[in-house]
């Protein structure tokens, strides 16, 4: 399954109050920075030395940034080889957990093409940071993209405080078009290309998850 289907609940407010405190410090940070700036140069011509350590310094950063490079490179080449080595016939598990909020993802799948897959999502409202009427706003929100929709069976529920969003997808017989015309930003293809199980993987991996 998509990304898109591992929900954020970040509310549009706090985007807001963030980007007022940005405003807010922006003159104090460039004054501040024009300070400094004016007080390494004093420093610099009044101890050559330091001059040798801001090299040293940038020489650390750049190795640094090489190393960053080539974990990613040796990442996405670990991930095709493990693809390589994926079943093509069976059944996998994978979990993500994330601030209050947990995803598991259950794959049928046959030939290395997935044709059926539960998804739960528990929400910990009080983990989250979040009241439970915003959790319960969410959940209303997403059911009513894929309720009665075929192909697709979607619950809601609640227990001991989480709430459970459930998905039980049908690959073989999700009607698309009405996917898209639900939410066509979400569901941008009325006749996808079918699900590969040796593709899923990687993506899950990225973003992640852990098989279980």
């Amino acid at each position: 399954m998509n990304k898109h289907l591992k929900i954020s609940v970040a509310l549009l407010s706090s985007v807001f109050v963030l980007a007022a405190c940005g405003q807010n410090n922006s003159a104090q940070t460039t004054q501040a920075a024009q300070e400094t700036t004016q007080a390494n140069n004093k420093q610099s011509k009044l101890n050559p030395a330091n001059n040798q350590q801001s090299q040293e310094k940038a020489a650390d950063n750049q190795q640094n940034k090489e190393k960053a490079t080539n974990n990613q490179q040796n990442k996405k080449k670990s991930n095709a080889q493990n693809s390589s080595n994926l079943p093509k016939d069976g059944e996998a598990v994978y979990k993500l957990e994330d601030n209050g909020s947990t995803t598991t993802l259950k794959y049928y799948f046959k030939d290395d093409i997935v044709y059926l897959q539960d998804a739960v999502y528990a929400f910990n409202s009080k983990e989250m940071g979040k009241t439970e009427e915003e959790i319960q706003k969410l959940l209303k929100k997403r059911h009513s993209i894929y309720d009665g929709v075929k192909g697709i069976e979607s619950t809601i529920a609640r227990k001991d405080g989480i709430y459970y969003h459930t998905l039980k997808i049908d690959y073989n017989n999700i009607d698309w078009k009405e996917l898209h015309k639900r939410a066509p930003k979400t569901f941008t293809d009325e006749n996808p290309t079918a699900l590969k199980y040796s593709e899923a993987v990687p993506k899950l991996l990225e973003d992640g998850y852990v098989k279980q």
